[in-house]
């Protein structure tokens, strides 16, 4: 039962928060970050950096919470749809700046942040330095999933 819990709310987060980061999160996320950033592209860069890791340390706080108050004293199924809750939440964030292979890298980010008005500059910024975040939200994710269900 909690294997299953565990590969379910896995695959919800993942299916659920990749598509959601890459397509939709961008139209509304990246113009404020623009704006933000007003034309310095070493704050584009920081920016990024700040928006992935907020998301992970939040991800991290809640899992770490879930873990440890309520694995053990509420029902598995409770455990897992907060659990999967908490996932769909990060995982657009880790899906924003996840690269797509149909061109060059960051292709997808890049046209949404020059449709919202980031220089050249920025939107390198932006892609690269929040796109290696992605490939360390994945694994949290896992591992968060292991620590929740004490898989650990």
């Amino acid at each position: 039962m909690v294997a299953f819990a565990v590969i379910l709310a896995f695959c919800l987060v993942v299916l659920w928060g990749l598509p959601v980061g890459m397509w939709w999160l961008p139209r509304r996320f990246c113009p404020p970050l623009v704006r933000m950033a007003g034309r310095s592209t070493v704050r584009a860069g920081l920016l990024a950096a700040c928006v992935q890791v907020g998301g992970v340390l939040a991800f991290l706080s809640a899992t770490y919470l879930i873990s440890e108050y309520l694995t053990g004293t509420v029902p598995v199924w409770l455990v897992a749809k907060l659990f999967t809750l908490v996932g769909m939440v990060y995982a657009p964030i880790i899906g924003l700046a996840f690269p797509d292979r149909s061109g060059p890298a960051y292709a997808d980010l890049r046209r949404h942040l020059r449709e919202a008005g980031a220089t050249l500059g920025q939107e390198r910024a932006f892609a690269w330095v929040g796109g290696p975040f992605t490939f360390v939200g994945m694994p949290v994710v896992l591992v968060g999933s292991f620590l929740v269900f004490d898989l650990l």
